[in-house]
């Protein structure tokens, strides 16, 4: 270049300035000026261009377009704005897999020959090929070049980050190529490196692969504790080390990238490097205050992740995993220790274990208490849930299902199961004393042709109704101590005020764990649907009595049944349709949970709350448990009511599983010590019977039967456990009224087993 580049005068700078046609771009260093040079270099002949003659107006290449190709701007989009068919070829393709050299020829039409390029991917053959093109074309070379000096010089050029002035001379086909120096004559100004590359649009890693191609990022160390790991990455480029670090490895990588970027490209001033979570460009984090105009959502910690807010506030928390293979549901336990306490969740993952425990220790440090978005992840709601609430729930669901693991053993066979449920004992309004009274599992029903006579099946093996029939049983044990002076202070009874029957000590309250929502009525709602009010109320399906299906899952409305069930029927093959669990329900929170034979001698017993662990939608519950016979539930004799009990919900949650229900039902309650595994089909175990068949319960009832004073003054009659159950006449109108209800809400009829079942007589105390 030489004395060629030599800066203009100031008068010659002037004229320039003012010329419309001008482009600017700086160049780097003399080396990449005069590779350019020696390509784009006009010719100053009068030697005709190649195309002169092909077209009525000669083709021109104007001075801006040469501009934007030394500026960066691919060549191929120049050449397609002049010609309308280019035809790209690969013409081979040489060296090894991770340096491969691609040789690529171009054809334009109408013009005779082949333009070559090469480059080390086809894109940047292609663009060699078309820069090559636009040389030739518009005979931009002034010499003859060799082939391999020309390409060495299209290399350098397309790799260089170059800038020149390019401006019109006096004659219309001269073009002058100058440093950009200064006016006042001084040493040219060299411009830092600029990159085409928008840095705005792009993060880091993505720039560097672009301009370095074939780059890989190894991982240098990781430090911190597990839960909080801290990755070390380095890159090299040009053989220099660029690290990085982050709480992620692809956060390592960005910084790495944008570490080895800073080195060698200058960002303009409005550069961003887009991180690995994009932030609005438009933000200010300066302003105290969002403008109130402004539609952008402020994430409250109520709306986090638990696990995440949980790391934020105690980033010292240390989570502790255990895995319990028998427990296919609940597989993994999660403990999260802070400071001294721990706090532990279960789940069918890691993952939902510790967002559960992480739940309850925010619930127990800082009153947290989920918005709607984290507490209906599955489909599930409980609005206006109270931080002593959530607590309550967890508590009690995870007694139960520790009692299950407890009680199994490790019995993997029988350990599978769909429902599992349990009740517990509360003293006082905090769970300091609570117990487990039982636990349960199943979710089918007797077959038909395995109904008896003598009370000795189970007929509904559903695992609440199996609890119900446990806790019955305690009840009795407890009557039992009424009858022992010495331990009568210890039952959780204690005489009325009349002297007549017994009622439950003050503070005693019972509590019902159901892992999912009871089938029927409960559970007919869309999971996922995203309202928290039912917006069909009064659909026809809503609050239908349901019943069972038999060797089979799932319930049916009852309408157009009878309501009557002949023994002689079933057991000729037709259907034995037993209620479904929500009707049930429904039934104990008017004639309680006691049943009728207890009713001689104590008062109605309530639950105080239902426990769910998943498949709770809370205006579906609350209709079916009892909102369906609020209006149509009339002369209810004292002391029964209409109990509304608390609807909560565990946030341990289960998933769905896709599995077969097994066809046993597990039973434990208080004095067992080992449980008791019933087959479905015959509702019997092995050998002998359930200790909670109506011929057992018939047992316990007679031996408190005499011994005890009794709330009703009716005779009380033992000709048959029948008539013992209908002797009890403030019971069998409550019931009445509660069936006629069901009624007048036009919900259907209560379907009753065969009569022939209970008609079997009291059994011998001495066998």
């Amino acid at each position: 270049m030489g004395n060629e580049s030599v800066v203009e005068s100031e008068s010659g700078m002037e004229s320039r300035k003012n010329s419309s046609d001008s482009g600017t771009m700086e160049f780097e260093s003399p080396q990449a000026l005069d590779n350019v040079k020696q390509l784009v270099k006009p010719e100053k002949t009068n030697k005709k261009r190649i195309l002169d003659g092909l077209f009525q107006d000669p083709l021109k290449i104007s001075p801006s377009q040469l501009t934007q190709i030394v500026l960066g701007k691919n060549p191929i989009s120049v050449l397609n704005e002049i010609f309308s068919t280019l035809a790209y070829e690969v013409e081979s393709r040489t060296g090894p897999a991770h340096e491969p050299c691609f040789v690529m020829s171009l054809k334009v039409k109408n013009i005779e020959g082949t333009f070559l390029g090469t480059g080390p991917s086809k894109k940047m053959a292609r663009n060699s090929a078309a820069l090559t093109a636009l040389a030739c074309i518009f005979n931009l070379e002034q010499e003859p070049i060799s082939d391999g000096k020309k390409k060495e010089l299209l290399a350098q050029a397309l790799s260089s980050s170059t800038s020149v002035i390019l401006e019109d001379s006096s004659n219309e086909d001269d073009l002058i190529l100058k440093r950009k120096g200064s006016r006042n004559g001084d040493k040219p100004i060299l411009k830092r490196k600029k990159t085409e590359i928008n840095l705005t649009e792009k993060n880091p890693v993505s720039i560097l692969n672009e301009l370095r191609v074939g780059l890989k990022y190894e991982v240098a160390g990781v430090t911190g504790p597990p839960h909080n790991p801290v990755f070390s990455v380095y890159v090299i480029v040009d053989g220099l080390k660029y690290y990085g670090t982050g709480i992620s490895k692809k956060l390592a990588r960005s910084k790495a990238a944008e570490h080895a970027l800073q080195s060698f490209v200058q960002l303009p001033n409005n550069g961003i490097l887009v991180p690995a979570i994009n932030v609005g460009s438009d933000e200010d984090f300066t302003i105290d205050k969002i403008k109130e105009e402004s539609n952008m959502s402020v994430v409250s910690p109520r709306d986090k992740n638990p696990v995440m807010l949980l790391n934020e506030l105690y980033p010292n928390a240390v989570y502790n995993f255990t895995l319990n293979e028998s427990d296919v549901v609940n597989r993994f336990k999660a403990t999260i220790s802070i400071e001294g306490d721990t706090f532990p969740g279960t789940g069918s993952s890691k993952k939902n274990a510790k967002s559960a425990a992480a739940r309850i220790a925010l619930a127990k440090l800082i009153n947290y208490t989920p918005s709607d978005g984290q507490i209906n992840g599955h489909g599930d709601s409980a609005s206006n849930i109270s931080r002593e609430n959530m607590l309550k729930a967890d508590e009690i669901g995870r007694m139960v299902n520790d009692k299950f693991t407890e009680v199994m053993g490790g019995d993997i066979q029988h350990s599978r199961r769909k429902v599992l449920s349990g009740i517990v004992m509360t003293r006082g309004q905090t769970l300091d004393n609570a117990e487990v009274i039982c636990v349960t599992t199943g979710t089918k029903c007797i077959s038909g042709g395995y109904i008896c006579l003598n009370g000795t099946s189970l007929n509904d093996m559903h695992a609440e109704i199996i609890a119900r029939r446990c806790l019955v049983n305690y009840l009795y044990d407890q009557l039992v101590l009424l009858t022992k002076p010495d331990l009568a202070s210890t039952s959780i009874f204690v005489a009325r005020d009349d002297n007549c029957g017994y009622k439950l000590a003050k503070g005693i309250e019972f509590h019902l764990f159901i892992n999912t929502a009871p089938c029927g009525d409960a559970r007919i709602f869309s999971p996922h649907e995203d309202s928290v009010v039912d917006r069909h109320p009064n659909r026809i399906s809503r609050g239908q009595l349901r019943t069972k299906i038999e060797s089979g899952e799932g319930t049916i409305p009852i309408k157009g049944c009878s309501g009557i069930q002949t023994w002689d029927g079933i057991l000729q093959g037709e259907r034995l349709l037993t209620m479904s669990c929500s009707d049930k329900i429904c039934k104990w929170n008017v004639l309680g949970i006691q049943g009728a034979l207890l009713s001689h001698f104590i008062e109605p017993i309530y639950l105080k709350s239902l426990v769910l662990g998943g498949l709770m939608k809370e205006p579906h519950l609350y209709r079916a448990l009892c909102g369906r016979i609020e209006n149509t539930l009339q002369g209810l004799p004292p002391p029964f009511n209409l109990n509304r009990p608390e609807t909560l919900r565990s946030t341990s949650m289960e998933q769905r599983l896709a599995q077969k229900a097994p066809s046993f039902a597990v039973i434990w309650t208080q004095g067992m010590s080992q449980p008791e595994i019933v087959s479905t089909e015959r509702g019997k175990p092995d050998a002998g019977m359930s200790l909670v068949c109506k011929h057992q319960l018939a047992k316990r009832f007679l031996e408190v039967a005499g011994k005890l004073s009794s709330i009703s003054t009716d005779k009380l009659v033992l000709t048959s456990y029948a008539e013992a159950k209908e002797s009890v006449k403030t019971y069998v109108s409550a019931r009445e009224a509660l069936y006629e209800a069901f009624k007048k809400a036009q919900l259907g009829s209560w379907v009753m087993k065969p009569l022939e079942q209970d008609l079997f007589e009291f059994p011998d105390l001495s066998q």
